[in-house]
């Protein structure tokens, strides 16, 4: 080692060093002892410990780690911190400081909007489709209801409801083949007879805000369109094949 060299500061000791290691590595094969009689300079005992640099230098090698990261062995103090005031940079106070949180937050909050705002374009248009299906349905003004239909107006008003919105009148009216306007009409007048029993508001899955009768609720919490089509689907087929039954009964008895 020079003198010039021994005179120079820390880090340029350091890359002699570790120049002086690869190029004796490369001619001696491993020969280079760390116990070596190198002079040693003031600077040096900040970067280079007597114990075993040998390790030190060899990971620095293998791991490919460029001369400026030997920086860090400059820092003999506490490093003091300075937090920006750029107006892109949140103050740690903040509760959302950490930035890749708050992106994947919004990412997945994104995710929900967008699946909501399908499913309720899907469901519009269902409704429409219904809708206009119902209206198609052709009943006198005046005819009463058969028997099937009345037990299952009965149902929903002594059971579900009282207050029906418009997508559930819908729906009855297509299930038990009645006019939708006929069927608006039958819930309006049965409420002026006789609005008798306790109705408890809920919002349905579907948004649409009811009033439930409390057996209706303490059966199921989660009403929506598809859950009362299958109930009022049910109850009508039931009645379709006990009709069917007595029918065939009475024929055989008659035979």
């Amino acid at each position: 080692m020079t003198s010039t060299q021994s005179q120079q500061g820390p880090l340029h000791f350091l890359a002699s060093v570790i120049s002086d290691t690869t190029e004796h590595d490369d001619k001696s094969s491993g020969k280079h002892s760390p116990s070596s009689n190198e002079p040693s300079t003031p600077g040096s005992s900040l970067s280079t410990p007597q114990t075993s640099p040998t390790p030190f230098f060899k990971d620095m090698m293998n791991l490919h780690v460029p001369y400026r990261s030997t920086k860090v062995q400059q820092v003999v103090g506490p490093r003091v911190l300075r937090h920006s005031t750029s107006s892109n940079h949140l103050h740690p106070s903040d509760a959302s400081f950490v930035p890749f949180i708050r992106h994947k937050s919004g990412k997945k909050t994104k995710k929900i909007t967008d699946s909501n705002l399908t499913s309720r374009i899907q469901m519009k248009k269902r409704r429409k489709e219904l809708m206009d299906k119902a209206s198609k349905i052709k009943s006198l003004d005046n005819s009463p209801v058969n028997e099937r239909q009345l037990l299952v107006l009965r149902m929903v008003y002594d059971e579900i409801t009282m207050y029906p919105c418009e997508s559930w009148m819908v729906l009855i009216a297509i299930i038990i083949n009645r006019a939708y306007k006929q069927v608006k009409n039958w819930f309006s007048n049965e409420r002026q007879k006789n609005r008798s029993g306790e109705s408890v508001p809920l919002e349905t899955e579907d948004g649409d805000k009811v009033r439930l009768r409390a057996s209706a609720l303490e059966t199921c919490q989660e009403w929506s369109d598809s859950f009362f089509e299958e109930v009022v689907m049910i109850y009508n087929y039931r009645i379709q094949r006990r009709s069917i039954r007595a029918r065939d009964n009475a024929y055989g008895d008659s035979a």
